[in-house]
């Protein structure tokens, strides 16, 4: 009997450093020196790769974001995250993802719980020579979609270890393809949630998604050999174009959801041990 790989899950609770920052701003401490000793300094490789990602805020930027920080505006995340909850909460999803979908081969997967400045929810980090998933904590309110963020990001780092080299052409359509696919994984993996939370949309515009499907494929024609376009589309949309936001990766749901209703596709977890077929799909179309 093969032995079931194992992919050990380490939690990186980087949110405790910036309350202890809190608790010493209490106290008087100056809060950037205070802020860059404590919180960002024991962390300096993780988030010299976050703000190289996302490069929004420069040095004076982020030091003037960091001396207006208000303690007392903190005081329901901190409550949201007392006792390990995310912790637990990760834990237990993270089995649950195991049992659908694992690499090749035994490792690790690091997952950083950080309190920044308008981080998206969750995401995908490269970290030296890894991919780490990133919890940007200060912009939730409850942890109900906790474990769908999860089982999202999972799907994603499982696709990152197997396929690296995209043709240029086929970039966009690769954009759409991940991300329509790691809805699907959710979907396996939390099959109670209704299909509007693993798309991240709500109930009006996935109907309107239904009903102009022939209207999203015509926009992905026109711009699919430019993945910035395509990405700027899907995350912002465009009013002239009639194009709500996060709208385009329903075409990439639509493509997993006909390719899963065909006797002869391959399971998700075939799929990630099989990149070629994934690099097929590629040449494929909506």
């Amino acid at each position: 009997m093969l032995q079931r790989k194992s992919v050990k899950l380490i939690i990186v609770p980087v949110y405790k450093k910036f309350f202890y920052f809190l608790d010493l701003l209490k106290r008087g401490k100056p809060a950037w020196p205070t802020y860059w000793q404590y919180y960002y300094f024991p962390y300096r490789h993780f988030f010299n790769a976050y703000f190289s990602f996302f490069p929004l805020l420069d040095r004076e930027a982020l030091k003037k974001r960091v001396e207006a920080i208000h303690p007392e505006h903190y005081s329901r995340l901190r409550l949201l995250l007392q006792a390990g909850k995310v912790e637990k909460i990760l834990k237990a999803i993270h089995q649950r993802s195991l049992k659908l979908a694992r690499p090749e081969k035994s490792c690790s997967l690091k997952v950083y719980l950080i309190i920044g400045f308008f981080s998206p929810e969750a995401f995908l980090l490269p970290l030296k020579k890894e991919k780490v998933i990133v919890f940007g904590l200060e912009r939730w309110r409850d942890l109900s979609s906790l474990d769908l963020f999860y089982a999202h990001e999972y799907a994603h780092w499982l696709l990152e270890t197997k396929v690296t080299i995209i043709p240029e052409e086929r970039k966009a359509f690769w954009y759409l393809l991940v991300e329509g696919l790691a809805c699907w994984f959710s979907g396996l993996v939390l099959p109670q949630r209704p299909l509007t939370d693993h798309l991240f949309l709500r109930r009006d515009r996935l109907n309107w998604c239904l009903e102009n499907e022939s209207f999203l494929k015509e926009i992905f024609e026109n711009y699919k050999h430019d993945l910035e376009k395509i990405m700027m589309l899907e995350q912002q949309g465009e009013a002239a174009l009639g194009l709500p936001p996060r709208t385009l990766h329903f075409l990439g749901y639509r493509a997993w959801e006909q390719y899963f209703a065909k006797p002869q596709s391959l399971s998700f977890q075939e799929l990630v041990n099989s990149p070629e077929e994934l690099l097929n799909l590629i040449s494929s179309e909506f």
